[in-house]
C-alpha cells in the first residue's frame, strides 16, 4: 500500500497547493497573465509547450474551483508539432472551509476531450521526457536537483472527502518506433460517484482499445458498485459485470464476445480474495461457480473454487479458434459439461468431487495432485459407458473395425517422442468402466491399476468380461531409454472366439469357445517396430468350434478329383489346441491338434510377422467317413496321413493337398493290407484269426 499512500498523499498536496494559489491569484493576477506565467514556469522547468487557450476561470468561496478550458502541452524537442496531450475541459473545485479542519473536500472532478499521445522513437527517447525530469525534481534549462519536503502534506494529514470523477472522451495513444507497434485507446469514458467509507460507490467504464502487433481490436464495458474501508483494508465489488468484443489476429473469425458477472470481496488484513455468484459466458461456454483465496498473507494461499461448465458444444468452441475435428461420429463433443470442487493449498491440488458429462457418457472421481514437482498424482475415476471408436478419425475407426488394411509405418521413420514428462511423472490410478467399445471390440466391467514411477508405466491388472469370458492383463512400458520396451501379459478364458474376431478385425477365421494365453515383449512404439522385435509365447485351446475359410474335407475330396456339393468354407472340431513362440516377428508353431468327428489334424511351421508370409503343413487323418459332409465316400484314405500345405501372404494364402504323397501312402497301405490277407490265409489255421489281429492291430 505504499504506492497508494504517496499517490494519495501526491493528490493531496497537488490539490492544496492548487486551492492556495488560485486564491492567491485571484487577488494579485489577472487571468492573461496567469497564463503566461504558467506556460514560461511550465517551459523552465519541462522544456516543453504549455497552452491555454481557453477561459481561465476560478472561484474562492465557499469552493475555491479552477476551470481550463483547450489546454495543450507540446511534446518534448525533437517530436514535431504534434501535442503531447490536449485537454478540452478541466473542472475542479475544493471546499475551502474543510481545509482549516485538515479535511479534503474534492467536488465531482470533470476531465473531458483529453488526447494523450505518446511516442518512443527508434533510438529510445520518448516525447514526455521533460514532464519525466520534472517529475523527479529536475530542471529541463538547468538539469538541477531540487528537493521537495516530502513530510510537509500527506494522506493522513487530511480526511479525504471526493464527489465523484467524470472523464469523458478520454483519448490515449502510444507509438512505439523500437517495437514497430501501436496502441490506442479511444473512448475511454469514467464515472464515479462519491467516495464515501462504508458506503456503495457507483462506477461505469468503458473504452475502446486497437493494438498493431498483434491485430487486434476490443471494445470494454464495465460496472459495479464499490464499497471500501476507512483503512482502505477491505474492498467489495458488488453485481460486477465485464462486457470484453474483441476481434483480430489469433482470434476467431466471428471475434470473442465474454461476459463476466461477480460479486468480489478482498480483505487485505486477513488475505482473503472472495468470488461469489461467479459466472464466464461466452464462445459457447458458460461457467458459473464460487472462488476464494485464503491466507493469501501467509506464503502459503489456499484456493478453492466450486465450478461448473454448463452444457457445451465443444466441437464448435474448437471451430471458433481454427481447430475442425474429423470424428467418426460427426455427432459426437457436441454435449459436455461438468462440476467439480477445487481445492488447492502450498504444493498440492486436490479435485473432489469430479463429474463429467461427455455425450452418452458419465464420469465420475476424485483427482489429487500431491506435488506439482513430478508431478505426484493419485486419482481414482468411474466412467459409466462409452464408445472410443465414435471419437476416432474416419480412416482409423474403419481401420479399428477391420474395414481397412492399414500399412506397417517403416521402422524408423516416425519423429521420437519425448518420455521427459513421463519419467518424471509418479502415477498411482485406479479406473472402472462399466461398458467399453474400442476398436471393434466390446467390453464390460473393467477394471484397471495404472502404475508410473521414474519412466516405468505398469498397467497391473487389467480386468474385463468379454464375449462371455474373462480377459486378465498385466502389461509394462519402460521409457527409462529413448528406445521404449514393453511387455504384456495376458489371459483370455472362456472367450466366444467368433464374434470377438469379427468386432475387433471384421472377419473371424475360428468359431468356438477356448482359452488364450500369451506373454509378449518387444521395442518401439511404431507397428514395425513392434512386430520386428517382438518375442514371447502363446498357448491356445479352442472347444466345440471351426476353422472358418478352409473346409479340409472338401479339399481333399476335390483333390481326389470326387464331385463336390456347395458347403460352408470351415472345418468343424471338437478340440483345437497348441503352443507355440514368436522370435523377432517370427511364430513358430510345432503342436497344432485339431480333433474332429471325421478328420485329425497336426499342424507345425511358421508365420513371419514383419514379412506377412505363412509357411504352414497341416497333416490330416480321415477317421470317419467323409459322406456326412456331402460328395462321395473317401473310405479308401482312412487312416492316411494327408498334407496340406499352407503357404503365401497371411491375408490370402495358397492352400494345396499334396495328392501325390497321400495316394503313395494309400498305395504302401494297400500292400500291407494285401499281405495281411496272405499271411491270414497261410497260417490262419495254426495261429488263429484273433493272434492275427492282435499282431496287425486290427
Amino acid at each position: 500500500m505504499k504506492i497508494v499512500k504517496w499517490l494519495i498523499g501526491l493528490a493531496v498536496t497537488i490539490v492544496v497547493i492548487a486551492v492556495l494559489a488560485v486564491v492567491a491569484l485571484k487577488v494579485l493576477v489577472d487571468e492573461e497573465t496567469l497564463k503566461a506565467k504558467a506556460s514560461t514556469a511550465f517551459k523552465k522547468q519541462t522544456g516543453q509547450e504549455l497552452s491555454i487557450a481557453g477561459p481561465l476561470n476560478w472561484s474562492v468561496f465557499p469552493w475555491v474551483g479552477l476551470e481550463l478550458g483547450d489546454v495543450t502541452i507540446g511534446s518534448a524537442p525533437g517530436f514535431g508539432d504534434k501535442p503531447l496531450a490536449v485537454v478540452k475541459r478541466l473542472d475542479l473545485k475544493v471546499a475551502v472551509k474543510p481545509l482549516l479542519q485538515k479535511k479534503l473536500a474534492v467536488d465531482t472532478v470533470v476531465l473531458r476531450g483529453v488526447r494523450l499521445d505518446l511516442q518512443r522513437d527508434k533510438k529510445g527517447r520518448v516525447n514526455w521526457a521533460g514532464l519525466a525530469k520534472a517529475g523527479k525534481g529536475e530542471s529541463a534549462e538547468a538539469g538541477g536537483h531540487e528537493k521537495s519536503d516530502a513530510n510537509s502534506l500527506s494522506a493522513e494529514d487530511f480526511e479525504i472527502r471526493l464527489q465523484g470523477v467524470e472523464l469523458e472522451d478520454v483519448s490515449f495513444h502510444f507509438t512505439d518506433e523500437m517495437e514497430g507497434n501501436r496502441i490506442a485507446l479511444d473512448d475511454l469514458n469514467l464515472s464515479l460517484g462519491e467516495l464515501t467509507a462504508g458506503k456503495p460507490v457507483p462506477m461505469k467504464l468503458r473504452f475502446q482499445m486497437k493494438n498493431r502487433k498483434p491485430e487486434v481490436e476490443m471494445a470494454v464495458k464495465m460496472s459495479t458498485d464499490m464499497v471500501f474501508s476507512d483503512d482502505l483494508q477491505r474492498l467489495d465489488l458488488s453485481a460486477l459485470t465485464l462486457n470484453v468484443d474483441a476481434a483480430g489476429e489469433g482470434l476467431p473469425k466471428e471475434g470473442v464476445k465474454l461476459a463476466l458477472a461477480s460479486n468480489i470481496g478482498l480483505d487485505r488484513k486477513n488475505g482473503v480474495l472472495a468470488l461469489s455468484d461467479f459466472s464466464l459466458s461466452g464462445m459457447n461456454v458458460d461457467v458459473t461457480g464460487d472462488m476464494s483465496v485464503s491466507a493469501m498473507n501467509s506464503g502459503k494461499p489456499r484456493l478453492e473454487a466450486r465450478l461448473a461448465l454448463q452444457k457445451t458444444d465443444l466441437r464448435s468452441l474448437l471451430a471458433l479458434v481454427g481447430v475442425e475435428l474429423q470424428t467418426a461420429d460427426p455427432e459426437v463433443l457436441k454435449q459436455v459439461s461438468a462440476k467439480f470442487f477445487v481445492a488447492q493449498e502450498g504444493d498440492g491440488l486436490t479435485v473432489k468431487p469430479l463429474n463429467i458429462h461427455l455425450d452418452d457418457s458419465t464420469l465420475d472421481g476424485t483427482l489429487k495432485l500431491l506435488s506439482f514437482k513430478g508431478p505426484v498424482v493419485r486419482a481414482d475415476f468411474k466412467l459409466d459407458q462409452i464408445d472410443l471408436d465414435r471419437y476416432l478419425p474416419p480412416g482409423e475407426q474403419a481401420q479399428a473395425s477391420g474395414e481397412g488394411s492399414p500399412q506397417a509405418a517403416p521402422a524408423g521413420k516416425t519423429e521420437k517422442p519425448d518420455f521427459s514428462a513421463l519419467r518424471k511423472l509418479d502415477l498411482d490410478a485406479d479406473f472402472s468402466i462399466g461398458h467399453l467399445k474400442a476398436s471393434g471390440m466390446k467390453m464390460e466391467n473393467i477394471h484397471l491399476k495404472l502404475r508410473s514411477r521414474k519412466g516405468v508405466l505398469k498397467l497391473d491388472p487389467l480386468g474385463a468380461d468379454l464375449y462371455k469370458g474373462k480377459l486378465q492383463v498385466h502389461a509394462q512400458l519402460d521409457v527409462r531409454k529413448d528406445t521404449p520396451r514393453f511387455n504384456v501379459t495376458e489371459k483370455l478364458s472362456n472367450i466366444q472366439v467368433e464374434p470377438l474376431l469379427n468386432d475387433l478385425t471384421g472377419s473371424a477365421q475360428l468359431r468356438g469357445t477356448g482359452d488364450v494365453n500369451m506373454e509378449l515383449s518387444s521395442i518401439g512404439l511404431d507397428d514395425a517396430s513392434i512386430r520386428k522385435n517382438l518375442n514371447g509365447r502363446f498357448s491356445i485351446n479352442f472347444r466345440d468350434g471351426a476353422y472358418i475359410g478352409v473346409n479340409l474335407a472338401q479339399a481333399i475330396r476335390k483333390a481326389m478329383g470326387q464331385t463336390v456339393s456347395p458347403e460352408p468354407e470351415e472345418t468343424d472340431f471338437a478340440e483345437l489346441k497348441g503352443t507355440g513362440v514368436i522370435r523377432q516377428g517370427v511364430i513358430d508353431n510345432q503342436d497344432l491338434y485339431l480333433a474332429s468327428p471325421v478328420l485329425r489334424v497336426t499342424g507345425k511351421g511358421k508365420v513371419d510377422l514383419v514379412k506377412e508370409q505363412s509357411d504352414y503343413l497341416l497333416t490330416t487323418k480321415i477317421v470317419g467317413s467323409l459322406k456326412g459332409q456331402g460328395g462321395e465316400d473317401a473310405a479308401k484314405l482312412k487312416g492316411v496321413a494327408i498334407p496340406v500345405r499352407i503357404k503365401g501372404d497371411v491375408r490370402d494364402p495358397s492352400i494345396r493337398v499334396d495328392l501325390a504323397a497321400a495316394l503313395k501312402a494309400n498305395a504302401e497301405y494297400k500292400i500291407e493290407e494285401k499281405l495281411e490277407e496272405k499271411i491270414q490265409k497261410k497260417v490262419g489255421d495254426k495261429l488263429g484269426k484273433d493272434v492275427l489281429k492282435g499282431l496287425f492291430g486290427r
